[in-house]
């Protein structure tokens, strides 16, 4: 059965930011969606934001534009019409459709991932840990997940999967309740 599951994303907190976390969802094939844990953040590299956003030559960040396999691509901000650059394209490139930088999200797991940061589906993903995370507190709380009274195994995981079972039920009895009020 695990065979089976494929995993696409490892959602996980500032706590978890850290090279080991991402190179294990790397080796599954999955994306870590972790936030970033500025505490110990040093200056980021020159041309560079903190969440990994290239910048271009005037130092506004750039636009992301997309991915291409494991290379996420972004485009000049002005070119994107996102920023009023005094200079225009000209500062960044000849071309009009704008400078386009392409960076290699194999080159440094922490500040890339796809989708990208700044995007809204990456913040989409990253919220829906908080949801697991109040049915770990519930878990804790009120079926005293974290005060266990058995030993082995087998019948530690039998414990947590009918404290799964009562967790549901009620999220269901609550669902079917507040249902019948509002008819």
């Amino acid at each position: 059965m695990a065979e089976e599951t494929k995993v696409k994303f490892f959602i996980l907190d500032a706590g978890y930011d850290q090279l080991k976390n991402y190179e294990a969802a790397r080796n599954v094939k999955a994306q870590a969606i972790i936030l970033m844990n500025l505490r110990n953040e040093k200056e980021p590299p020159a041309s560079m934001t903190s969440n990994g956003t290239p910048c271009c030559s005037m130092d506004f960040p750039m636009t992301y534009w997309g991915a291409d396999g494991d290379h996420l691509k972004f485009r000049c901000p002005y070119a994107t019409r996102k920023v009023d650059c005094p200079l225009g394209k000209a500062s960044c490139s000849a071309s009009n459709y704008g400078m386009v930088v392409k960076v290699d999200t194999r080159s440094d797991l922490g500040p890339y991932s796809s989708p990208h940061r700044d995007t809204k589906y990456w913040k989409k993903l990253y919220n829906e840990r908080t949801s697991v995370e109040r049915c770990y507190s519930r878990l804790k709380t009120y079926l005293i997940a974290d005060a266990k009274h058995v030993w082995g195994i087998q019948k530690v995981t039998t414990h947590q999967y009918l404290n799964a079972i009562v967790l549901l039920a009620s999220a269901i009895a609550m669902a079917r309740k507040s249902k019948k009020a509002a008819a």
